[in-house]
């Protein structure tokens, strides 16, 4: 019987780093405790069971003290990008879910697609034309708040290029990936839906780039004129398919 195949779901990669953190969560206490238990055994011996000298018993002790307070920091940090995971899993999760109910003959939807060192949280190939979507996903009670304006994004009052850079390197991505598997260069719209934050735009300017709610893109799309044909649309469709399909063991 032949092998199955599948593409990635939405969330996927974050899945995975997820997995890795909690891996070295408990890599870095399962090392710390020999020593904490060295540690204790050496000032037990010390103190009478067997002989053990005092400076080494206080070099161990420093030593198990600096491992701890790095011990501390590392898992600080790995709890923070754990939680930050799972926020941005539940947004792609949320916005994947919205989007699969496009799926027909005419869209085609991909989660999860990997590049080098980032990936795009989702893709749309359909009659309407080819959309990147990275996902973004705040805590509403913050009061976060994106502008677009003559070109610019501010969020909370700061330039941000970070979100604006994603847009563009996942769409060069797919553009080159695409124009190599069908032979052809087709126009990539780039977007943005952000959960959980204000977006402003008061020039109405959506020429380049897409930066919405997740209530607002099924209005979006919904009114972009249809300039790809079904056929096109399977046929990229089916050499993307190709290209990330993974094995299901």
């Amino acid at each position: 019987m032949g092998k199955k195949f599948r593409t990635h779901v939405q969330g996927e990669s974050l899945q995975k780093k997820i997995d890795a953190d909690y891996e070295n969560y408990f890599s870095i206490w399962g090392f710390l405790v020999p020593f904490v238990v060295l540690t204790v055994f050496i000032w037990l011996f010390y103190f009478g069971v067997i002989e053990v000298s005092l400076i080494l018993a206080v070099i161990f002790s420093v030593f198990t003290c600096v491992i701890l307070i790095y011990s501390i920091r590392k898992s600080l940090r790995l709890i923070k990008h754990i939680r930050n995971c799972y926020k941005g899993m539940e947004g792609e999760r949320l916005v994947g879910e919205m989007l699969n109910k496009l799926n027909s003959d005419s869209v085609r939807i991909f989660h999860d697609i990997c590049g080098d060192c980032f990936n795009v949280d989702h893709l749309i190939i359909s009659t309407r034309g080819i959309f990147t979507i990275e996902t973004k996903h705040y805590d509403r009670t913050r009061g976060y708040k994106f502008l677009y304006q003559d070109g610019r994004l501010m969020f909370n009052g700061r330039q941000c290029n970070t979100l604006i850079n994603q847009m563009d390197g996942e769409a060069s991505f797919i553009s080159e990936k695409i124009e190599s598997l069908c032979g052809r260069i087709y126009p990539i719209q780039k977007v943005a839906i952000i959960i959980g934050a204000y977006i402003e735009n008061p020039s109405g300017d959506f020429s380049k780039y897409w930066i919405l709610n997740e209530n607002s893109f099924l209005k979006f799309f919904s009114n972009v004129k249809e300039t790809l044909s079904i056929e096109e649309v399977r046929s990229i469709s089916t050499q993307v398919t190709e290209w990330l399909k993974i094995s299901v063991d």
